[in-house]
């Protein structure tokens, strides 16, 4: 078995070469295993010293430089065309790998057949699990999102859109996993096509791909998550809830998961649902707004947050002739 890790970085200056370190040391535990490990480095046209570090960290890499603008799915399926393996571990720049963490996901997929995606665990402070299980987007998921319970109880059923954080004892079957850090067989891709490049983030690229392999129902293929193989956050200020990140980084957070979700529900469901989708998701977040208005109880950071996802929403159900068009590529 051959491996390749796949990285998609964008202006990662400050996390890729603790990154590519924790991945050079991975492919060196692959003895046995893996009869060879490349690293490939896809630079989303980084305005810093992204690519700089990636040469200074690991020279050996394979730095692909991709066009501005390109979103996750279009600059993965770039990585991926340039690497050998037969199985392709994606990692987020952001994260560094524990020890044995991507050795755990090459035997799963090693010793089952039937696996075409793991994932691991990507935890952050106070070992709380910032990426891991999680459901295929629906009805439930998104009336729990839009309750806000699975943020302030996260490690409760009520958090039902990642199961709860439940502490897997042993690799298991679920829905979908975060390609933060998971591992792909490169026949699943072959099968069933690239990814769908019309995705612009890595949530719903990944969710996309998790249910593809799903539908594949003449290969009974699944989907596992490994919660033996473990990733780590570089800082607090990475791989965030939405509201955090928005904050941070602005509407950009905001418009690329509404974008993602209306074509992922579009592409998996239909235009009523999708439709659908989009009316809950204004009015679920007016109520939102309205409660973080209130005083005594209000946020401001949290009715700016809302106050973008309603114009993000309408702009985007208006773009797409209420959700009955999309374009080629993400817009």
């Amino acid at each position: 078995m051959k491996l390749s890790f796949v990285i998609v970085a964008a202006n990662a200056a400050k996390y890729i070469g603790d990154c590519l370190a924790s991945v050079r040391a991975a492919a060196s535990e692959m003895t046995g295993l893996a009869e060879s490990a490349d690293i490939i480095v896809v630079d989303r046209a980084s305005t810093d010293a992204t690519a700089k570090a990636v040469r200074d960290a690991a020279p050996e890499a394979v730095l692909v430089d991709a066009p501005a603008g390109l979103g996750f799915a279009a600059a993965a399926n770039l990585g991926i065309a340039r690497a050998t393996g037969d199985v392709f571990i994606f990692v987020d720049p952001a994260v560094t790998l524990c020890p044995g963490a991507a050795r755990r996901l090459a035997e799963h997929m090693d010793t089952t057949p039937a696996c075409m995606v793991a994932g691991g665990m990507v935890t952050g402070p106070k070992d709380a699990v910032l990426r891991g299980a999680a459901r295929l987007p629906g009805l439930i998921v998104k009336l729990a999102r839009l309750s806000g319970l699975p943020g302030r109880l996260p490690r409760t059923w009520f958090n039902w859109p990642a199961y709860g954080e439940k502490h897997f004892q042993q690799p298991t079957r679920v829905q979908a996993v975060s390609l933060a850090f998971a591992a792909v067989k490169a026949a699943a891709l072959r099968k069933l096509g690239p990814l769908d490049e019309r995705f612009h983030g890595d949530a719903f690229t990944g969710h996309d791909l998790c249910r593809r392999i799903r539908r594949a129902v003449m290969f009974d293929w699944n989907v596992a998550v490994v919660p033996q193989a473990r990733a780590c956050a570089q800082d607090a200020f990475v791989l965030r809830p939405e509201v955090e990140d928005f904050d941070l980084n602005g509407d950009g957070v905001v418009r690329t998961r509404v974008r993602d979700e209306m074509l992922y529900v579009w592409k998996n469901y239909c235009v009523l649902t999708s439709l659908g989708n989009s009316l809950l998701e204004l009015a679920g977040t007016s109520v939102r707004y309205v409660v973080s208005m209130l005083p005594g109880i209000g946020c401001d950071k949290c009715a700016r947050h809302n106050t973008a996802v309603l114009r993000e929403t309408s702009r985007a159900m208006l773009d797409t002739q209420l959700g009955m068009q999309y374009p080629t590529t993400p817009w």
